[in-house]
């Protein structure tokens, strides 16, 4: 079954112009964010994975 092909939005005028030079401010400037998750949090969510996948047989939350 074939997916619709869907016009894609093109950029204009003022708008076109101060997205190009947001774009490269950032380029020049790219700012750094922090990590949110502490390396604790990230061991707590693999281990919740972990578990979830071991009482649910190996299948992810989305597997058919």
């Amino acid at each position: 079954m074939a997916l619709e092909i869907r016009s894609i939005p093109v950029l204009t005028g003022e708008t076109a112009e101060r997205f190009v030079r947001e774009a490269e401010e950032n380029e020049r400037n790219p700012q750094r964010r922090k990590l949110v998750f502490s390396f604790e949090d990230i061991d707590r969510i693999m281990e919740r994975s972990r578990k979830y996948m071991k009482e649910h047989g190996g299948k992810g939350p989305f597997a058919k």
